[in-house]
């Protein structure tokens, strides 16, 4: 994987910040839901479109981009400035990449171009291991090595960055990036004889390592991982029609419905040993098995087997437990864990659950027609409107705590426009298709 590219030019970022100032918005989109709640399928698609291009992307393009530094800034607080550490992750940035790619499939604007590829040159000057390979975990703002570890979860992330933005400016270099990372991740961190993928190493590749403090818990495999190779890898099939890719997509597809999940009680064991026993008390993260849902669905589709009922009935099994056990049907919301069977024991709030709800509850109702699971969509809708989204100052709050919305960062290493802007993109592609096929008839 070759990666010869030039700093930033003067004339990188004059067109730039030309680009921006051509598309300076007047202000953040204002969606109130004062009055009767909104209720129409077109007014839903529309409401996530303006918070998506009004209120998230917006707020990037505003305040996270890296004119001294390159790439974007890591941390800034509610109104946009930046704070420390500073810090920029190799998930933050490539999922910055997957989702101005992503956007601009869905709406062609030129800055989402530009900050997609200012973003990737950032990781291939910066974060790419020119000498043994794969993207590193973590460096300071200005591009010096903080962390060198190859976490597998980040180089999924690397990979579907570089396939979506293939996709989106039908770029050949980017695709054989992504599928050159896709063979060295493969072969240095696949296991042969169980399945699935060890997740962490040292700088070299040589050696699988037990101190991961990014999941905190030591060694084994863990659920995370697995579920966004799941997801990377159905973006990067979809892009290469590579067979190996397609052999391992199968491979995880198969691992989700019968290690990763309980389909008879409707959740996902969070970690396993190697050979994929669940060594942890029956816990649920309701976010990624909600993600999981219908990331296999996405799986199956793209394997041509979307009508396979074991999908199908482990998707929905995971939805039914979340909505019996850590959704609020009463004013919405969805809570971060509680035990395999009863409710949830921690309530708080995070962001990326609530917007993995809004797709997985969509995706339901898209499987089967029932009208709960579209209600469930609507009362996760008003309730992210009236409780996640900054209509003063942009983007998503972390969480639902009232003070730390105030005071706490818009953005770190771990939150960028991710999961909130995939579910917009989403939610609009799929009431679309629900819309042809008149599926949407129920009021609730």
């Amino acid at each position: 994987m070759r990666l010869f590219f030039p700093l930033f030019t003067k004339m990188d970022l004059s067109k730039l910040l030309a680009i921006i100032e051509r598309t300076a918005a007047l202000g953040y989109g204002h969606i109130k839901l004062s009055g009767p709640l909104l209720f129409k399928p077109q007014d839903w698609s529309e409401a996530f479109r303006e918070n998506l291009e009004k209120c998230i992307l917006r707020f990037w393009i505003d305040h996270a981009i890296d004119f001294e530094y390159g790439g974007m800034i890591g941390w800034l607080d509610r109104r946009g400035s930046p704070s420390e550490p500073g810090t920029k992750s190799l998930v933050a940035q490539t999922r910055v990449v997957w989702m101005f790619s992503a956007a601009y499939q869905q709406n062609p604007q030129p800055i989402y171009q530009e900050i997609a590829s200012h973003a990737l040159k950032f990781l291939r000057e910066r974060m790419w291991d020119s000498h043994r390979g794969g993207f590193y975990w973590l460096v300071d703002r200005e591009g010096r090595l903080v962390e060198d570890k190859k976490q597998i979860y980040g180089q999924s992330f690397a990979m579907l960055g570089l396939a979506e933005y293939a996709q989106a400016f039908n770029d050949p270099v980017a695709r054989q990036e992504a599928l050159d990372l896709f063979y060295l991740v493969d072969d240095r961190a696949h296991d042969d004889v169980n399945g699935g993928y060890h997740q962490i190493y040292s700088s070299d590749w040589e050696n699988p390592l037990n101190d991961d403090r990014t999941f905190g818990i030591p060694g084994g495999k863990h659920q995370n991982p697995h579920i966004n190779l799941l997801g990377g890898f159905v973006t990067l099939y979809k892009v290469t029609r590579d067979p190996r890719v397609y052999k391992r997509l199968e491979e995880l597809l198969d691992i989700s419905v019968n290690k990763l999940v309980d389909d008879r009680l409707g959740y996902a064991y969070i970690h396993f040993t190697d050979d994929w026993k669940p060594t942890l008390p029956n816990r649920s993260s309701y976010g990624h098995e909600i993600e999981l849902s219908w990331f296999m669905t996405a799986a199956a589709e793209v394997l041509g087997i979307a009508h396979d009922p074991k999908v199908k009935g482990t998707s929905l099994a995971l939805i039914d437990h979340v909505l019996r056990d850590g959704f609020n049907w009463k004013q919405g919301g969805i809570d971060w864990e509680g035990p395999a069977t009863g409710s949830a024991t921690e309530k708080q709030k995070a962001w990326w659950v609530q917007a993995e709800g809004l797709v997985g509850f969509l995706n339901a109702y898209h499987l089967t027609h029932e009208p709960r699971y579209w209600k469930a969509f609507e009362q996760q809708a008003r309730y992210v409107f009236t409780c996640f989204v900054d209509h003063r100052y942009g983007e998503w709050f972390e969480n639902d705590n009232p003070y730390e919305q105030a005071l706490g960062c818009k953005t770190h290493i771990w939150k960028e426009p991710y999961h909130q802007g995939r579910a917009c993109l989403e939610i609009i592609r799929r009431l679309a298709i629900l819309s042809n096929g008149d599926l949407l008839k129920h009021k609730v």
